[in-house]
């Protein structure tokens, strides 16, 4: 990589705006040999100086110097600050002012807009950054109140004014000087201290007014300006058309490797006008052709052959992530999502030893089904030794951090929230599991300047209470792109704007269609408009985008020997074209570009693959008579008797997720404990119809609460009192309107409660616990399950029923019974459903012989006995081992189950009968 041309339109551009510079046309070699020669070079910017530092450090080494002097070499951002520094510690300096960090700026407009809009602004950050936006932008081209006053006014740049009247105002009082200021308050006197003797600039497109005026007053103190530009790179653009983005990417990767294996020296570049949207499929395409085992997880040290000029927020980096989640624990409710993702984290402390223990505390988190969880109840689970999530290293940090967090309370300087957040990690152990990757050390050190960044808050915000300097923190991470540094790699992956001042060997610029180049023009809300236009500034009208990409287009097509330049033909239902600015490049097919030719890893693997027919391999019969699971074993195995097998006997089942509120496991066994309660006290339907109607809502009422309190020990973080109290409402007039069916059925002398019962079937025995048995004046039972979700009677039949839960009671009981009932408990949708012996029993449920499904079934004791047959081939299956996929009705009884990647259903192949013993196993 190596500085490019000064485009001919860029030429023309400074002379019209009456440039005090022209331009010097040289070679690479020239400007080297000039850095020698003890000259200042200034930069547009820091991508490009780290080029010619590079490329000065490769002729020294060429040249067979063992040592040699560093180049006077810096971006302009960082020479302003070197000589404001300089300017400092000459003798007889003023005091100096503060300069403020980009976080202390951002943070006075915001103190400054929050003053003067109050509540009525719900993006004060936002508004901050765009505000001190306008702000620079006045600086940079040098426009006074009196000049933005004149400007036609609008509400928006009526406040900007006061905002940035009063941000004056308080850095004059305060003696603070802002960043954009700080090219106005350099030598300001021709005998200024640190004026160089001679400065080139190089990359730059323009200048802004400011800089002209700064550079007019280092020559007045004697300094002798240059501006260098390279000669252009005769190249012959070609233009090319993917299908989409996708496939852009992906050539251009095939693209980039071709020319590394040509020549492993060559210096590439992919450039990208909309880096930040097509950075995940970049990455993706890169890695998959440039580096296939980085998508295998111990190749997470590897460096990647290619390098990224833009970054992730430093929040959007793991490390960083788990620092964020371990800062969480302070809190009196820690979200569950952090809680988990600090559990399972490499960076903490133990990992490698307790790393399984771990994930089985985040799975006995997830069991409890609330969304938050208390640093007491993590540290109580975590030192539980009788239990496999048993994880004593962690149980030792939490235990300190019970103690140190007492300390951490009220307010204090953002120094002192720093210096407690570094203890917190610490004693965490946070950074302290496997070893650090180059890029995770970096990412570790990203952390200190972040919290460097946040103590420097203090000549603004003196004093804050946690929670907000964790969110400030929070926010400064949010706004920090980082990308980790690599080595100088031979391929780089730029945005349109990074490429300024470089050239390269080979150069693809993709996704330049007429959508995005050239750019819609965003001007700044709070200047005025007609001002912005008049005066040419960035992003402030469309004749404006088109002169810069116009002009940056020209640069580009003379950056490289080799240049292509790709657009895609559609973005999904959107066709889209080639910009107007490459019309006259000829178009090249995909058959003439020079691309890596062989298969992707995946499609190696793919093609690798080997098919096996397997035979018949059932798993081994259960050894013990009694099975795990319940209903669930006949459920499950007439759904498919691989899930059956995997869930009830691998145990292979899903962490489970909690809901917002109360999921519909906890609400359905409430519901339960209700009914069974109030059936206690009443005993029968007559103990129902002797109380009088405001009676028995007192007793409803008396129950529900009594049942919420005992939820509310269990979720204390989902039962507010606002939540409790339409919680209790809803289950009274639940329970007072089934009530009222429950008086209006068929006599019935006894409601027997909740009880458990053993039955074998097919030679395994399963313990079921039926809801409800209600006993009739003959004696005779109706079995009844409360159900809060949608079940039909019609899913128990068949020799593969979707629901045998109530056939399987019926199987378990001696006594004669009347009818099988489901208590449908859904507002809106009270009532029962089910088959009986005989109409009449149950208002609304049909008997037996009314069915279709019972055509076949010559007496009700038939049907019972089919029932028991069906479940008792059920049970010999599963007891047998009957493990095979076959679900009953695919891809329907698949929509739900996790299971696929196991069962890989999907992949299963059909293939003809072989005769037994030709297949593998």
């Amino acid at each position: 990589m190596i500085p490019s041309s000064f485009p001919p339109g860029g030429l023309a551009r400074l002379q019209a705006r009456g440039r005090v510079l022209e331009p010097r046309i040289g070679t690479l070699q020239t400007l080297l040999e000039e850095l020698d020669q003890g000259v200042t070079l200034v930069t547009a910017n820091a991508r490009l100086a780290t080029a010619l530092r590079q490329a000065h450090d490769r002729l020294s080494l060429d040249r067979g110097e063992l040592v040699w002097s560093s180049p006077d070499l810096l971006p302009w951002s960082r020479w302003l600050q070197r000589c404001r520094e300089e300017q400092l510690l000459a003798p007889g300096a003023p005091p100096p002012a503060l300069l403020l960090s980009d976080a202390q700026e951002l943070l006075l407009w915001e103190r400054v807009i929050q003053a003067s809009a109050g509540n009525v602004l719900l993006q004060v950050p936002a508004t901050a950054r765009r505000a001190r936006e306008a702000a620079e932008r006045l600086l940079a081209w040098r426009l006074d109140d009196a000049r933005l006053a004149a400007a036609a006014q609008n509400e928006d740049s009526q406040a900007f004014r006061t905002w940035w009247r009063e941000v004056r105002h308080t850095c004059q009082r305060e003696h603070w000087l802002l960043p954009a200021q700080l090219a106005d308050h350099l030598f300001l006197a021709p005998e200024a201290p640190s004026v160089p003797a001679r400065l080139l600039l190089v990359g730059f497109d323009e200048l802004t007014p400011q800089q002209a005026h700064l550079i007019e007053r280092l020559r007045s103190a004697g300094c002798v300006v240059e501006w260098f530009a390279f000669e252009a790179l005769p190249a012959a653009p070609l233009l090319h058309v993917c299908a989409d983005a996708r496939e852009e990417a992906l050539r251009a990767a095939r693209w980039a490797r071709a020319q590394l294996e040509r020549n492993p020296a060559a210096r590439i570049a992919i450039v990208v006008p909309d880096l930040q949207a097509m950075r995940p499929a970049l990455v993706q395409a890169l890695d998959s052709v440039l580096l296939p085992p980085a998508l295998q997880p111990q190749e997470w040290q590897r460096v990647r052959p290619y390098n990224l000029s833009l970054g992730l927020p430093l929040s959007d980096h793991a490390l960083v992530q788990s620092a964020f989640d371990g800062l969480a624990l302070l809190d009196r409710a820690i979200a569950l999502d952090s809680v988990s993702r600090l559990l399972r984290s490499p960076f903490l402390a133990g990992w490698e030893e307790e790393g399984a223990a771990r994930a089985l505390l985040d799975a006995r988190l997830r069991q409890r089904g609330e969304l938050q969880v208390t640093l007491s109840t993590l540290h109580y689970e975590a030192r539980r030794e009788d239990r496999p999530w048993h994880c004593p290293g962690l149980a030792t940090a939490l235990a300190r951090l019970r103690e140190s967090a007492k300390g951490l309370q009220g307010r204090r300087s953002p120094g002192a929230w720093v210096e407690g957040f570094s203890t917190w990690l610490r004693e965490l152990g946070w950074a302290q599991g496997r070893s650090l990757s180059s890029a995770e050390y970096q990412t570790r050190q990203a952390w200190r300047e972040l919290l460097a960044s946040l103590a420097g808050l203090e000549p603004l915000e003196p004093r804050l209470e946690r929670a907000a300097a964790l969110h400030r923190l929070q926010r400064l991470a949010a706004a920090r792109l980082f990308q980790p540094e690599t080595p100088d790699v031979p391929l780089q992956v730029l945005g349109v704007l990074e490429t300024s001042g470089l050239q390269f060997d080979h150069l693809w610029v993709m996704g330049l269609h007429d959508g995005v180049w050239p750019a819609a023009p965003r001007p700044n809300p709070f200047l005025p408009l007609a001002l912005q236009r008049e005066l040419g500034l960035p992003h402030a009208s469309a004749e404006r985008e088109l002169e810069v990409a116009r002009r940056t287009t020209a640069r580009l097509l003379g950056s490289a020997h080799e240049v292509l330049v790709s657009v895609p033909r559609n973005e999904g239902d959107r066709p889209l074209r080639a910009s107007p600015l490459l019309e006259g490049l000829p178009l090249v097919a995909v058959e003439a570009l020079e691309l890596w030719g062989e298969p992707l890893w995946r499609e190696r693997l793919f093609a690798a693959r080997a098919t096996e027919t397997l035979t018949p391999d059932p798993a081994p019969p259960v050894d013990a008579l009694q099975a795990r699971g319940g209903s669930a074993v006949f459920k499950y195995q007439a759904a498919c008797p691989f899930r059956a097998f995997a869930e009830l006997r691998l145990g292979a089942r899903p962490l489970e997720q909690a809901e917002i509120g109360l999921d519909a496991r906890t609400r359905g066994s409430l519901l339960h404990r209700i009914l069974e309660k109030l059936w206690q006290v009443l005993g029968n339907q007559a103990g129902l119809l002797a109380r009088a109607e405001e009676e028995l809502r007192v007793l409803v009422g008396e129950v529900v609460a009594q049942e919420l309190e005992r939820v509310e020990q269990q979720h204390p973080f989902t039962m507010t009192p606002r939540f409790r109290e339409v919680e209790a409402q809803r289950l009274q007039r639940l329970v007072l309107d089934w009530l009222a069916l429950d008086r209006n059925r068929a006599p019935f002398r006894a409601v027997e409660p909740e009880q458990e019962y053993p039955v074998l079937l097919g030679g395994i025995e399963v313990r079921i616990k039926i809801d409800r048995i209600d006993t009739l004046e003959d004696g005779r039972k109706l079995l009844i399950d409360y159900k809060t979700g949608k079940v039909e009677a019609r899913q128990w039949f068949g020799e593969r029923p979707e629901e045998p839960q109530l056939p399987l009671y019926s199987a378990a009981l001696t006594e004669p019974v009347a009818g099988l009932l489901i208590a449908q408990l859904q507002t809106g949708g009270l009532g029962f459903n089910g088959v009986l012996e005989e109409a009449g029993l149950v208002p609304g449920v049909k008997a037996f012989s009314q069915l279709k499904q019972c055509r076949e079934q010559a007496d009700w004791a038939a049907l019972l006995a089919d029932w028991r047959a069906t479940l008792e081939a059920l049970g010999a299956a599963f007891h047998d081992g009957q493990a095979q996929v076959d679900p009953r009705d695919y891809p329907n009884t698949c929509q739900y189950c996790t299971l696929t990647p196991l069962c890989r259903i999907q992949e299963q192949v059909t293939l003809a009968p072989e005769p037994e013993g030709d297949g593998d196993d």
